[in-house]
């Protein structure tokens, strides 16, 4: 008996999740919206470039994303080099796999107003040339100038392994700028 309602409570769980996974397939544009409205997606996009550097890595990066996987053109370059290595490193974005723009109330973004400061993606793209590397990645638009308050955190694996995983506030020159 308590073998019966072991498997049944089992089966219960796993049909529950189940549908509770297609009910937010089939309602996700609607909770998308919602949560937008609330003010937890932003519309929009981020665009800027700079670089930094840590532990002997320095790092230099160009984008422009939208906020939206759909919108583009969207656009990641990433390159790097390596204190004690010859030769350089790049990342070059194929596809926009998840953007998500947010407003961090500790940041302010200053002018232009965007209504967001942060942007969160992953993506496909190329590593030295070669496809099958995946990237996420987190930029932020604290205001004027960018260099030394917007931040750049990233990550990149190929295959198994990472190949870059930093996270920095920009140098001097560089900025990132927050766009409705």
């Amino acid at each position: 008996m308590l073998t019966f309602v072991r498997t049944h409570t089992q089966t219960l769980v796993t049909l529950t999740l189940a549908a509770t996974c297609v009910a937010m397939i089939a309602l996700w544009p609607q909770w998308r919206e919602a949560l937008a409205q609330e003010g937890y997606y932003k519309s929009g996009r981020m665009t800027g470039g700079g670089g930094c550097t840590v532990n002997g890595v320095h790092v230099k990066h160009g984008f422009e994303l939208h906020c939206s996987p759909s919108q583009e053109p969207n656009n990641l370059e990433v390159n790097w080099t390596i204190d004690g290595q010859t030769g350089s490193h790049r990342f070059h974005l194929d596809t926009l796999d998840t953007a998500i723009c947010t407003d961090d109330p500790i940041l302010d973004e200053e002018q232009p107003v965007a209504g967001f400061d942060t942007y969160e993606g992953t993506g496909t793209g190329s590593y030295d040339g070669q496809s099958g590397a995946l990237a996420s990645w987190k930029f932020t638009d604290d205001g004027e100038p960018g260099g030394g308050v917007d931040t750049l955190t990233i990550d990149i694996t190929f295959g198994q392994t990472s190949v870059l995983n930093i996270s920095c506030t920009l140098e001097n020159r560089g900025n990132h700028q927050a766009h409705k």
